[in-house]
């Protein structure tokens, strides 16, 4: 403190509270600009491209102790039981609104038709095993990174910005994603995130247990056993993906882990 010091007068101060204040209104116009490019879809191809490889390099993790299955069964029973204290329903999530399920429409038919409540139940019962098998409903480890990377796409800096509270899983992540980029082609130069000084985008990278496995996977004797038993008890259900023709069903026997990135921001 110095007698008559110029930073102590009213309009340095004044000026010193207006930059403050611009910084800040600035980051937040920032921060919702990056968050509405992913949120309405304005950003680059390369971006998804991006979202892939993560994916690939990630394509095989451990089990990172994760809970045992009947443990994931209570964890989802809970979870549906919050979900319809919440809202009423056990299937409604924040977010779009989705197509109803056949279970959905059965219990509409079975309030003027009460015959279709056994259909209904057993449909209903196939799709929430359906979806604990892929991982809807289980326990899941969700960690948040900051990639800065160079105009041409070269990883700058990888910063941790929340951890899953695993931290072998963080570090799987964090050891992911230098060789997915370093094996990646450079962005073009005139795509929206693409800036001369570098490329800065936020990630979430979501990773749980599921139940499902490919029916190519499957071979005689035990797991034929094990599909005629699901069969035999109405909980045989899979799914179908459409681009590669692969059945895909559910087998509580030999969990595996997968991860799946999302972009949240793009500056």
């Amino acid at each position: 403190m110095r007698p008559g010091d110029p930073s102590l007068s009213a309009e340095s101060r004044a000026a010193d509270e207006r930059a403050l204040v611009s910084e800040r209104v600035q980051g937040i116009v920032d921060e919702r600009r990056a968050r509405d490019r992913v949120d309405t879809g304005r950003i680059h191809p390369y971006f998804g491209k991006l979202r892939a490889q993560l994916e690939k390099q990630m394509d095989a993790p451990p089990l990172f102790d994760m809970p045992s299955f009947p443990k994931q069964m209570l964890y989802a029973y809970a979870e549906k039981a919050r979900q319809f204290g919440a809202s009423g329903s056990p299937g409604n999530v924040p977010g779009p609104r989705q197509a109803p399920k056949p279970g959905e429409l059965l219990g509409r038919r079975a309030r003027d038709e009460p015959g279709y409540n056994r259909l209904r139940s057993r449909v209903q019962a196939g799709e929430e095993l359906q979806d604990f098998a892929q991982g809807v409903s289980t326990m899941k480890l969700v960690v948040t990174l900051e990639l800065l990377q160079g105009p041409d796409g070269i990883l700058r800096e990888v910063k941790l910005i929340s951890r899953s509270g695993n931290h072998a899983y963080d570090d799987y992540v964090l050891q992911a994603v230098p060789p997915a980029l370093g094996k990646f082609p450079a962005p073009p130069p005139d795509a929206m995130g693409v800036h001369t000084d570098g490329i800065r985008s936020v990630w979430s990278v979501e990773g749980r247990v599921v139940y499902v496995r490919k029916l190519s996977e499957m071979k005689k004797g035990s797991d034929n056993v094990y599909l005629a038993a699901l069969a035999a008890v109405g909980l045989l259900a899979g799914g179908f993906e459409e681009t590669t023709g692969e059945v895909s069903v559910i087998d509580v026997r030999n969990p595996h882990f997968e991860c799946r990135s999302r972009l949240l921001r793009v500056y």
